[in-house]
């Protein structure tokens, strides 16, 4: 699969199926153990770790922290990798990305809250705030709407399509094949085809959403029965699950 800039991808597939770690190694935080991920052709794990971190940043789903740290001095480590290791001094662009990635989230008047006063929307946005202090090319993001309510998560949808308009490309898991469906450019679809005899996962299709939101595509991934619904407010198609899937009725996955 590939991911340009100004594109959004959307990683989806059941529990288990290996989303976190195939992020995990785009992130260079997992080395896989055949094939290769490159970035401009060359190879993730050939470049310099600074070098990797300009260019790519890795929003996690939680992130262990001091307890007294604040919003600001978490967002404040984005710019490690543009500063010389001896140095602890901002520059005036260092602090001028920070304010900056403060704002796009909604955190600067917030910037001097303890994280663990936040809420979890709150939280998720100050990760991404300090994705955004690295100015990346690449932003990838394991879940970045796992646990909030509605409104956090249209305002992470809301950022997603924010950084999609600055030529920024996202990597995203998600769970919601609604939320998928409205801000994906393409969706990678991970599982098994032959999951009963251990099989190991793989992408099972990856392409535009009208490609990939298939009734036979998804019952044969997630083992559920769908019913599609459009909505005419909204004039989106909104995928609803009804049932689990009879074994004898799943279908195997066919590559797109």
């Amino acid at each position: 699969m590939a991911l340009e800039p100004g594109e959004v991808l959307a990683i989806q597939g059941p529990n288990g199926s290996g989303k976190s770690t195939l992020m995990k190694s785009l992130a260079r935080q997992l080395k896989p153990s055949s094939g290769s991920i490159t970035l401009d052709g060359q190879n993730i794990w050939n470049m310099n770790i600074v070098d990797f971190a300009r260019q790519v940043a890795y929003v996690p789903q939680s992130m262990e922290t001091p307890h007294d740290m604040t919003i600001y001095e978490l967002v404040r480590l984005g710019r490690n990798p543009h500063q010389s290791w001896w140095s602890n001094q901002l520059s005036k662009i260092d602090i001028d990305t920070i304010n900056s990635a403060l704002e796009r989230c909604g955190l600067n008047r917030l910037s001097d809250k303890k994280l663990h006063e936040l809420s979890g929307g709150e939280k998720q946005r100050a990760l991404i705030a300090m994705a955004l202090a690295q100015e990346p090319h690449f932003i990838l993001m394991d879940e970045p709407t796992a646990n909030l309510d509605f409104r956090y998560q249209l305002e992470v949808i809301a950022i997603i399509k924010e950084l999609k308009e600055q030529k920024i490309g996202i990597a995203t898991i998600l769970h919601d094949l609604n939320l998928s469906a409205r801000i994906a450019d393409q969706i990678a679809l991970v599982g098994s085809a032959d999951e009963d005899k251990g099989a190991p996962s793989t992408i099972v299709a990856i392409g535009r959403p009208e490609e990939v939101l298939k009734e036979d595509l998804l019952r044969s991934v997630f083992n559920v029965e769908l019913a599609f619904v459009h909505d005419e407010r909204s004039n989106l198609d909104l995928y609803v699950p009804v049932s689990i899937a009879k074994s004898s009725e799943k279908n195997s996955a066919t590559q797109i």
